[in-house]
């Protein structure tokens, strides 16, 4: 249950930030921020699917959702589409992926209140 109230606040939260307007320009690297919310979101993902058969298809569905929400950032005022961003999202996306793999034992081990199966 916690798992997939923080996956809806994660997926609300990167479309949010991501298709509201904006007049600033985004001063430094944005990439950054764009790698930790993918991998966040893969590895939430990677938690609650590693151990049935469709988590690499659901990693590849945050693939998909990064590259969707830059498409629509086209249509957003002082929004821009990158093929950078998408990079971005993508490695984040393996990442977490990676990361929820490697540590999905020890945490359906000692955390058993997110009840992993």
């Amino acid at each position: 249950m916690i798992l997939r109230m923080t996956l809806i606040t994660v997926v609300a939260g990167i479309a949010y930030l991501s298709l509201t307007p904006t007049e600033t320009i985004t001063i430094g690297n944005d990439k950054i921020s764009h790698f930790i919310a993918y991998g966040a979101l893969s590895f939430n993902v990677g938690l609650l699917t590693y151990s049935r058969k469709w988590f690499l298809p659901a990693l590849l569905c945050c693939v998909i959702y990064g590259g969707l929400i830059e498409v629509g950032q086209y249509y957003v005022p002082g929004r821009f589409m990158s093929g950078y961003d998408i990079l971005a999202n993508t490695a984040g996306v393996v990442l977490g992926g990676v990361l929820s793999a490697i540590l999905y034992g020890l945490i359906k081990d000692n955390l058993p209140f997110l009840r992993l199966k």
